[in-house]
């Protein structure tokens, strides 16, 4: 089989002919690898080995395809459906970076007519993780999509705001019944508003001039934070300073689960948004959770009300374009970062 493959710790992408075809278990799909879109954790995976279980390793993670087996339990889906997601990283059969690669069904996403298949590889990562840090992590009820809440006066504070997993967290935030706030970069301002935003800070202020505007804004009605971009553990520890003594349990959820951050201000309940773990048979409280989630957010995303990310397709289609593209995400896109691998 044909794809990318990284052969040790720090070993460089190689287009190979040489990888093995996985085979689906009962409750797995063998999906056609047509569009991947990178991930900071591709480059911290191949220059760390962390997450790997065996090498050869085949990158990337957010893959959308077309099904071309279903194992025996099978019953949502069928040979011929494009599906989309993050099914696991680090594990045989998991990389999308290869002609072929195992989808589990409980937690793929059915593509949508009204998206493209590169729209939807940028759906997966972003989605998922926004999903576990607000629903799981910051105690934000998961919503009903056919009765949706009402947008109540409380707030989510959305670090990151302008990326993709930040988009997804305040298109979720606002879904779920919460005013938002986006922490952003000048350039980023539009896009957070685009994603749905009340308001945006700009990070690159003064600290004392964004927590003076976050605290007006919110008016005592913050006790929700999420930092979907790992760096902003001293800022969220002087917001919970600023906000300590405001009514109410306060939650800080953040892709940092590597850190121990330690008693936080106000007595705030800390949770790590883990994906790395998803789809390993160990991992049952994680992939019940993201089955969960999963459902919800395909009905949304079925009924137009979660967006997908922007995006640059990168390089001609070929398994080559997923390197160059890996290289174009290093750099620091705006844009989610998209490789076509293959034909349809």
């Amino acid at each position: 089989m044909k794809g990318i493959k990284v052969d040790q710790v720090g070993g460089d992408y190689q287009v190979t002919n040489d990888l093995p075809k996985p085979s689906p278990d009962s409750n797995q799909l063998l999906v056609k690898s047509i569009f991947g879109a990178v991930n900071p954790v591709d480059e911290l995976m191949r220059k760390t080995g962390l997450l790997i279980t065996s090498w050869p390793w085949t990158p990337c993670c957010d893959v959308a395809g077309t099904i071309v087996e279903v194992g025996s339990g099978v019953t949502k889906f069928k040979v011929g459906d494009q599906v989309f997601g993050c099914q696991g990283v680090g594990f045989l059969g998991a990389g999308g970076a290869a002609e072929y690669c195992l989808f589990s069904e409980d937690i793929a996403f059915k593509k949508p007519d009204h998206i493209s298949l590169a729209e939807a590889a940028t759906m997966g990562v972003g989605n998922q993780t926004a999903a576990l840090g607000l629903w799981s992590g910051l105690n934000i009820a998961l919503p009903d999509p056919q009765n949706l809440p009402a947008v109540s006066d409380e707030w989510v504070l959305v670090l990151g705001g302008g990326g993709s997993v930040g988009g997804y967290a305040v298109q979720l935030s606002k879904l779920s019944g919460y005013k938002v706030i986006a922490s952003v970069s000048g350039r980023s301002i539009s896009a957070a508003l685009a994603h749905g935003a009340d308001e945006t800070v700009d990070y690159q202020t003064p600290v004392d001039e964004q927590i003076a505007k976050i605290k007006e804004i919110t008016k005592g009605k913050l006790h929700r934070i999420i930092d979907t971009t790992s760096y902003n553990a001293n800022f969220v520890k002087q917001v919970l300073q600023e906000i300590k003594d405001d009514a109410g349990e306060k939650y800080f959820a953040s892709v940092n689960d590597w850190e121990d951050f330690g008693p936080l201000p106000g007595d705030a309940k800390f949770y790590p948004i883990s994906l790395g773990p998803l789809g390993r048979p160990e991992a049952t409280e994680l992939n019940e959770a993201l089955s969960k989630y999963v459902a919800v957010i395909e009905s949304l995303i079925d009924a137009g009300k979660v967006k997908p990310s922007k995006y640059t397709i990168v390089g001609e289609t070929g398994f080559e374009s997923f390197i160059e593209a890996v290289k174009v995400q290093s750099g620091g896109s705006a844009k989610k970062v998209v490789a076509k691998l293959q034909e349809e």
